[in-house]
């Protein structure tokens, strides 16, 4: 992982070449920009990991042909080098538009300033533009060679919003070659399509989230990955849902959207969870199937942050079930006993 502890501190005195060699002002700030790109992108990995799921980050620093053109592309009224503020990019692709917005949401309260925020979307029908939000942050402590704050430009997308912006971009952006009015139209039309996708899948996650058992699922799909943090190893693929839809009910109504933090919580509590969860394994010496199996499945993450947060909960929520026995045992080996009814 990027340590996302800032590198850069502000020079002595102003260093910087003359305004009117770029290519000197780039060869001075590059490896201050390099650093600053460390830091950005590591600091938005820390805030989005865990919170965003299926995400990737990826980052540039411009290069100096795209900077030197920009601060020479008006002659009579030159831009500065610090009114250039995506020297330094990061790019946030995520899987569905909720997940961009989720996505921003964390960034928009990271440890920076928000200098800017913009959803991009067309502002005539042949005029390109690149989907997705777009966040100017400034992090005060990350400086440049003339002792100035560098920007970081961040570009949050879906996986196809990037897709198809970076195609358009080398379509009519870049080349010796421009195309005719005529093809840019058609590749910004084509734009549609990809806000089309996007919609649909949003509508089809909607949907799904509403689908018997749905969340009951993604409790499972986290403890699987939790187990296999405890265990070492990995948990055998849920093949039903039945186990923990009864463990389910062992969780209070305003438990149940917190699951997964509390057993997280419980996890990162016990120091013997590994230990007990081994002493019970298959390879275990001793093991038996009636007692010990729980102890082989994901759920029994449950059983136990319940055996020890409401024992009488988990008993009314597995008695007259075919689990009560099984249940029962796990938390005697846990040293957790039941209470008898």
């Amino acid at each position: 992982m990027t340590d996302p502890t800032p590198r850069l501190t502000a020079p002595a005195g102003p260093t910087a070449p003359a305004p009117s060699d770029p290519g000197a002002i780039y060869r001075a700030a590059k490896p201050y920009l390099d650093d600053a790109l460390d830091h950005y992108k590591g600091a938005v990995e820390e805030a989005l990991r865990g919170r965003v799921p299926e995400h990737y980050v990826i980052g540039r620093v411009k290069t100096a042909r795209s900077l030197i053109r920009k601060l020479r592309e008006r002659p009579n009224d030159p831009r500065s080098w610090e009114s250039i503020t995506d020297k330094v990019g990061v790019r946030v692709i995520c899987t569905t538009k909720a997940d961009c917005n989720n996505a921003t949401d964390l960034l928009c309260s990271g440890p920076w300033a928000v200098r800017k925020k913009e959803r991009k979307k067309p502002q005539r029908h042949d005029h390109l533009f690149y989907p997705g939000i777009h966040l100017d942050l400034e992090a005060p402590e990350v400086f440049d060679h003339t002792g100035a704050p560098v920007f970081c430009e961040v570009q949050i997308r879906t996986r196809a919003q990037d897709a198809w912006a970076v195609a358009s971009h080398k379509l009519t952006y870049k080349g010796a070659i421009t195309p005719p009015k005529k093809m840019q139209r058609l590749v910004v039309r084509l734009t549609i399509f990809v806000e089309v996708f996007d919609e649909e899948i949003h509508r089809l996650f909607k949907k799904r989230a509403k689908l018997p058992m749905y969340a009951e699922a993604l409790v499972l799909e986290h403890l699987e990955s939790r187990y296999e943090e405890v265990s070492g190893d990995p948990a055998e693929g849920a093949k039903d849902l039945s186990i923990i839809a009864i463990l389910m009910n062992a969780y209070d109504d305003d438990e149940k959207p917190r699951v997964s933090e509390l057993i997280d919580a419980f996890c990162s509590s016990q120091e013997g969870l590994l230990e007990l969860v081994r002493e019970h394994s298959l390879n275990a010496e001793g093991y038996r199937d009636r007692s010990d199996w729980l102890f082989t499945q994901p759920e029994v993450l449950v059983v136990l942050e319940r055996a020890q947060a409401k024992r009488h909960r988990l008993l009314s929520a597995v008695m007259h079930t075919d689990l009560e026995d099984i249940v029962r045992s796990t938390c005697i080996s846990a040293g957790r006993p039941l209470p008898e009814t």
